[in-house]
């Protein structure tokens, strides 16, 4: 229990240092982009710490040896480089989407953090008796991200079902974009113009959506604007899902070794 409640007081106050400081900060200084830069590191580090282990089980399993498609795919620099991407893309959806987070949402990531860290630390005792030593936590982390999707996505699917619409929202999509860069802006450039960018994108979906439910009929083209919308949306669950775990993990770790370098000095003495 006490290390639980170690592991979950260390978690989301780092968490929050990173999320809160981007949220305070963003409208005013360049400098505020360290915030994102950090998100994308763990994010990062995140996927290829897993993607590099796995990458070698995928060709075994899926290709013949000493193909072009197999030493591609399982190449270490090319997983990286997957990785990285798709961690940029996470990182700039999560950075969008944190402005314009409700109370509720922040409550949210309290429990969800609280959640993921009982689930990593049960999954990673449980583990210890299949997964051989280097790969349990990697093992748990991953483990631990797929449960708390079950939870996440639920939550985001009853929030945008039954929040209320953007105040931007207008008849017209023209004037709905123009409103909604309005609403959002930075004295960086490269954030303010991302950031109106991201409202854009975002504006145009949530029109598409409203207008879709009241005057299309074609069942096919509806679920096709609710699927891009949703999809928009899952890099920002999907990213903070493995922002939270990641540090969970990378902390289970350093606890760990402390631990063990306390006990190696204790039994010196």
């Amino acid at each position: 229990m006490r290390e639980y409640i170690k592991l979950f007081i260390l978690s989301i106050v780092t968490l929050f240092i990173i999320l809160l400081g981007w949220i305070t900060l963003y409208d005013e200084y360049c400098f505020s982009l360290i915030f994102p830069i950090i998100i994308l590191l763990i994010i990062s580090y995140s996927h290829i710490e897993t993607k590099v282990q796995e990458r070698k089980c995928f060709r075994k399993c899926y290709f013949k040896d000493k193909t072009i498609i197999s030493k591609l795919l399982s190449s270490r620099i090319f997983v990286i480089i997957i990785s990285i991407i798709i961690s940029i893309f996470m990182t700039i959806s999560i950075s969008y989407s944190l402005i314009n987070f409700t109370f509720n949402w922040w409550l949210y990531l309290i429990f969800h953090t609280a959640i993921s860290s009982f689930f990593y630390l049960i999954i990673l005792s449980k583990s210890l008796t299949f997964i051989k030593e280097p790969y349990n936590k990697i093992f748990a982390k991953e483990w631990s991200a797929y449960l708390m999707l079950l939870i996440l996505i639920p939550s985001f699917v009853y929030s945008t079902l039954n929040g209320y619409a953007p105040i931007y929202l207008d008849k017209s999509l023209e004037q709905t974009i123009i409103n909604s860069s309005i609403n959002i802006f930075s004295n960086c450039e490269i954030i303010n113009y991302t950031l109106k960018l991201m409202r854009k994108i975002d504006a145009i979906l949530w029109w598409l959506i409203l207008n879709s439910t009241s005057n299309l009929e074609q069942t096919w083209l509806k679920s096709l604007i609710w699927i891009v919308f949703i999809i928009n949306n899952s890099l920002t669950l999907l990213g903070i899902n493995r922002l939270i775990l990641e540090i969970i993990h990378i902390f289970k770790k350093r606890l760990t070794s402390l631990s063990i370098s306390i006990k190696c000095d204790n039994t010196i003495l």
